[in-house]
Order: C-alpha cells, then structure tokens, then sequence
C-alpha cells in the first residue's frame, strides 16, 4: 500500500506548549525504539503448502539454508522502502508494544518514514501512549495524523535509513544468521515462502530492535523468505547498484526469540513508493 500524506494546515498561533510537551515524549520513545523495528502481526498459514506463481505447488528439495540466506541479503541491500510492521510480545524490558512504519531511504542520507506506535512512557510505566509520528528532511514530526509538531534533528533521535541500511539494517541482519537450516516451506500473508532456522548475535540485531540484547548474547531466529528461483545465471543477479523492484527472496517475516517473548516482525510493500510531505508552519 503506497501511503502519501499531504501538507496540513499550520497550526493556530496559539497552540499551547503544553499540548507540544505532551507529544514529545511519546514520540521520542517510539522514534527510539521504532529501530525495535520501527512495527502488528500479520497472520499466516503456517504449514500450509507454497504454490508457485502459476499456482501449482512447489516440488523439489527445499533450497540450501546458507544460499537462500545470501541471496535474500543481497536482495534486502537494494531495497529503497518497505512497510515494517513490528510487534513485541511478552518482553517486558521492551518500552514498546508496536511499531508500524512507511520506510524509504531516498533521498540517500535522508531516510524518511511515516507512521504510529504504542510505547510506555517512562520504563515499566503498566500504561501504553499511541502516537503518530513522521520524517522528512532529517527532521522528526509528531501529531495526530493531521497536524504535526517538530521534535527535532531524527539522526539524534532515530534515523530510519538504518532499516534499509546494507550495514547496520535487515539486510545485515540477515547475512549474519549463523547455522541458517531450512526447515518447510509455508505460506505468509498470501506470499509463499522456505522457514528457515538459526541464530543471531544481539550485537547485530541491537540496532534494528534496542535493548533485546540486555543479558543475552546469541538469540534464536526464525525467518520466512519468499519462495522464488534463485538467478539462473550471474548476469541475471541485481547489481549492487540497482534498486530492488521488490520482488526477488524478500524477507517476508522474522521472529526473535527471547525466553519466554518474541519480537515478530512482518515487511511487505517491498520497492513501492513512500511519499512523506513535510508539515506547514
């Protein structure tokens, strides 16, 4: 889904500075752990058999668990957008409930998203903030949907070009599962995908979901990765110099498993346009 918002109305003069506080700390907090991938859970039909494109299913043996890796991470490198959709369940040290975001890296350097999340607060506050945010020109907004206040420079509070970052974002994440074993081929949302397990090191996923990695050091990962032929021949391979049209072994969901919680995170809208407005006044 292509999401645009158009410029609203400045605001009235006489907005008042408490109103503006209010939303800065939700914000800030979202913004913050929108890394925590920055997103709700998607249902699948886990076990169900995967269909080709034509519609027939799926034959042969499932794909190497290491190359089907390697290739999804070299796809997720040229993506430039991406909805993320992140839910943390039953992982109290986590500030955030959910973040939900229209991510793009273009302008290059100038990563810029729209969005909502539900965060606490302050740390073990027992109650949830919903708040809508937005990105544009380096600058974080937050508001109601419809009208935004700036909160400040986002590469200080959080900059989503590390989502689609090739060093520091999913992609990274990705090429650094460790022991990857494909395991089934299931269907996700519509997508047909291979299951495959290993384990990830918190020092890479830290910057994409904050703090998971307190007191643990390798966690277990499970990805679902489009089910697709891999390239026939090198010449048919993207360049890394060429954005992803969004097809290609997209990473289509990745859950982190951290004791008895999980971080669930689902990506669609691979390549489709984001457009983010930046707000009047």
């Amino acid at each position: 889904m292509i999401h645009s918002i158009s410029e609203p109305s400045a605001a009235p003069a006489q907005t008042s500075h408490r109103r503006r506080r209010a939303l800065v700390p939700a914000v800030v907090a979202a913004a913050a752990l929108m890394g925590a991938l920055v997103t709700g859970c998607s249902s699948s039909d886990s076990g169900s058999t995967s269909t080709t494109s034509a519609g027939a299913p799926a034959t042969g043996p499932l794909p190497d668990g290491a190359q089907l890796i390697a290739e999804s991470s070299r796809t997720t490198q040229t993506l430039q957008s991406v909805h993320l959709d992140l839910q943390v369940t039953n992982i109290p040290n986590l500030p955030v409930d959910y973040v939900k975001a229209d991510i793009t890296n273009q302008p290059q350097g100038s990563g810029q998203a729209l969005g909502e999340a539900k965060v606490r607060v302050k740390e073990n506050d027992p109650t949830w903030t919903e708040t809508k945010f937005l990105v544009v020109d380096k600058t974080l907004y937050a508001g109601d949907g419809t009208k935004y206040a700036p909160v400040g420079p986002a590469e200080k509070i959080y900059d989503p070009g590390v989502i689609l970052d090739k060093d520091k974002g999913i992609a990274h994440v990705i090429a650094e599962v460790q022991n990857p074993k494909a395991e089934a081929r299931e269907t996700i949302d519509g997508v047909n995908t291979v299951k495959v397990t290993g384990t990830i090191d918190t020092a890479v996923i830290d910057p994409v979901v904050p703090r998971i990695g307190q007191t643990a050091g390798v966690l277990p990962i499970t990805l679902w990765i489009a089910d697709v032929a891999p390239p026939t021949t090198s010449a048919s391979a993207l360049p890394s110099s060429a954005a992803s049209p969004g097809t290609g072994p997209n990473l289509v969901r990745a859950v982190v498993t951290k004791d008895a919680g999980n971080v669930n995170l689902t990506l669609s809208g691979w390549g489709k346009p984001v457009t983010v407005a930046k707000p009047a006044g």
